[in-house]
Parts: C-alpha cells; structure tokens; sequence
C-alpha cells in the first residue's frame, strides 16, 4: 500500500478571525477564557491536519481546563507550603550554628518546582494526546507523570555535568519514555533506536563550541601576552590584528555551533519519528526542513513586530478618541497627563499589544509552522490500522491543570 500523506487544510484568515476574537475574550475576562481560547485553537489546528485525509479530532474542552486549573493550584498551594515550612524549619536549624545556611536555603528553594514542572508536562502532554482523535479511534497515554520527572531532572543534571556532551542522551531517553507510553486505540506505540542514535546529528555542535573557544581563548591569551611584551609599535600593530582575527573565528563559530544545535533539534524530531513503530508494523516519515524553521521564526518575529508597532497606535487613538472629545484626555499633554489618565493609557497600550502579539504570533508562526511540518509528514504500511480498535475513554480529569499553574501549558 502507497504511503499516506498528509494534507493541511487550515486557512490564515480564519485563524486570524479566531485569535483576535479569543484574545479579546481572553483580555475582557482578564485571562479566564483563555482556556477556551486554547480548545479553541486546538480544535482547529488537529481538524486542519489531515493524515490520509482524515482530519484529526480534538475533543477537549474549556471547562474541563479551567477546573483542572483550579484543582491544580489548590494542590499546588499546599505542597509548596509544606515543602517551605519543611525547608524553613530545617534552615532555621542549622542557621543557628551556620547563619549563611538560611540565605542559601531561601535562594535554592524554587528549586522544588523543577520536578513538578516537569510532571505537569507529562500530564498536559496526557490529557491532550487522549483527547484527540483519528478516524474515530482514541489516542491515549499510560501513567507515568512522575517517572518522566525525575528522568527529565537527572539527564538534564548529566547534560549540565557533561557540558551538553549527554544533550542527545536526554533527548532520544525523554523522547522514548514518552513514545512507549502513547497508544493509538488498541496500538501502542515504540521507540526503537538506542541511546546513541542521535549523536551523529549531534557531533558538530560541540566541535564548533571548542573551536569557538579556543579560538578566543588564543586571543585573549595573545592579548595578555602583547602587555607584558616589549614590542615595536609595527609589531604590536600586527599582533593586535591577530588577536582580531582570533575573536572574530572564534565567534563565527560560536555561531556554527548555535546553528548545529538548531539543525539538531529540527533533525531530531524527524530522526526520532522515522524510528518510532505502531502496532504491528506502522511505519512514519516526518521531515521539516531546517531552513524552512528558522525562516517561519525570524521573519515571523519580525513581521509580527513590525505589524504591532504599526497597528498599535492606530487602536490606542481609537481608543483614546471619544476621551479627547469629551475633554478627558489633553491631546497637547498626551505624555504628562493627571495618574488616572496615564494609568489607563498604560493599562491599554499592554493589552492592546498582549492581544495583537497572540494574534500576529499565531498567524506568522505557529499557522505555517503547523502547516509545513504536517505536509511532511506520512504514514507507512497504513493498511495495518484495519486491526486497530477503540481503546476505553480516558477521563484525564486533570485536564493539564498543573501545566497551566505552572505556565508551562499556555499554548500547545
């Protein structure tokens, strides 16, 4: 059987339509819809993306949301007390014989965070893949929220010890823990490979970094070296203008290896789901171009930029339009108006440019980002999903919540 494509079927100006009316809603309500701005946008991006030409279904829902939220952040609340209290009590203790213990204590105890954090990612990631749907078949993922945790915290503590070296490790180890838990209906999903298959894309990110180093490292030695040296003026002039040569290598490549790391993570993800497996024998093939990721960011940044600067003031004179009629505001003391005044006027220049960098974010980046990664993608041996069936519904009552008290599930 002929692989199946992927088509996106999404369209810019609708989108467009929808977050400005889910940013107002999102702003007028001060910040509570903005958990059916999520669903919302959610529902249209899995609908647009069409495997096969199936759309995919997104069934999640605002309230859902919105109560896991609240229940999050009651949770939250209490342990982050008994975790201070507990950290608190402990400094004070040993402050008594060793006083700099309680500013230390003080300083590492958002620390605590880092493993919840990381849970939350887990569970949003959960609630999402099961309330999606294709071809009328659930997704679904197993427990694990805590497992994934402490493995994000210790490979990511390797990967500082290491200087990066264990970067791929992480990557390829976090990617399959996820990938073993995830099923399709009745189909699990596995992560084949080994701890080491990344690291071919990997390799040039540190070998560029050293060069970058030692290149300036020979610079500023050199420089050290020209004061303490009796030089000519000709020969300090030539020297001078190695040590320049020096720095510049050293930065451009720098710049090589922040490009490397970039290409890798892009590279990664297609690597990754190439060596991924459903069920029986489904095969995927997902290919972003590098090039075409780093385009969609900057020039979508810049347009977005360019568009609030332009955009914005002609709202906020709007706005301030009827207050000049009715003499509210002086037109001629925009800038020294009474506290009242000027704080409104503050107030609605930051929402105005909170709602138009949503909009103009999802329109310029996360829209062709979408649509550019998903027309790369294609499903292999397809005629294997005959044999998938329904998996149970999976309440995932949590719904993210964590994720969201957190600010680690604001977007998708």
């Amino acid at each position: 059987m002929s692989a199946l494509k992927t088509r996106f079927s999404g369209d810019r100006g609708v989108l467009f339509q929808i977050a400005l009316k889910a940013g107002l809603l999102t702003a007028l309500t001060l910040g509570i819809y903005r958990f059916w701005r999520i669903a919302r946008l959610r529902r249209y991006y899995w609908s647009a993306v069409r495997p096969g030409g199936h759309p995919l279904e997104y069934t999640g829902t605002g309230i859902e949301k919105l109560a896991g939220f609240c229940i999050a952040v009651i949770i939250l609340a209490v342990i982050l007390l008994l975790v201070n209290m507990a950290s608190i009590g402990a400094m004070i203790g040993l402050a008594e014989a060793l006083p700099w213990w309680m500013a230390t204590g003080v300083s590492f105890a958002p620390l605590v965070l880092i493993p919840l954090i990381y849970m939350a990612k887990y569970r949003m990631r959960a609630y999402m893949v099961s309330r999606t749907r294709w071809r009328g078949i659930r997704f679904g993922m197993s427990k694990g929220a805590w497992g994934y945790a402490w493995r994000a915290c210790m490979y990511w503590l390797l990967s500082i010890m290491t200087f990066g070296l264990l970067w791929p490790l992480k990557t390829y180890q976090l990617e399959k823990y996820l990938t073993d838990r995830t099923w399709y209906g009745t189909a699990r999903f596995t992560q084949f490979g080994g701890p080491f298959s990344l690291y071919g894309l990997f390799a040039a990110v540190p070998l560029a970094f050293i060069a970058g180093v030692a290149a300036i490292g020979w610079g500023v030695y050199s420089a050290g070296l020209t004061g303490l040296a009796d030089l000519t003026a000709a020969s300090e002039l030539t020297f001078e203008a190695e040590q320049i040569v020096c720095f510049v290598m050293g930065g451009f490549f720098l710049l090589c290896s922040a490009l490397f790391f970039i290409n890798f993570n892009v590279a990664a993800v297609g690597l990754l789901a190439s060596m991924k497996v459903l069920g029986d024998g489904v095969e995927f093939d997902l290919r972003p171009r590098v090039g075409k990721v780093i385009s969609i960011y900057v020039f979508g940044n810049l347009i977005s930029s360019i568009l609030i600067s332009l955009v914005s003031p002609v709202i906020l004179g709007l706005v301030l339009l009827p207050l000049v009629f009715f003499g509210k505001v002086d037109p001629e003391l925009l800038f020294n108006q009474p506290a009242n005044i000027a704080a409104l006027i503050a107030v609605l220049t930051w929402v105005t440019v909170f709602i138009l960098y949503g909009v103009f974010r999802e329109a310029f980046i996360t829209f062709p980002l979408f649509k550019h990664v998903s027309q790369t993608f294609e499903i292999h041996e397809a005629e294997l999903l005959e044999t998938v069936r329904q998996r149970d519904n999976d309440a995932r009552r949590e719904a993210g919540g964590f994720a969201d008290a957190l600010d680690v599930g604001a977007a998708f």
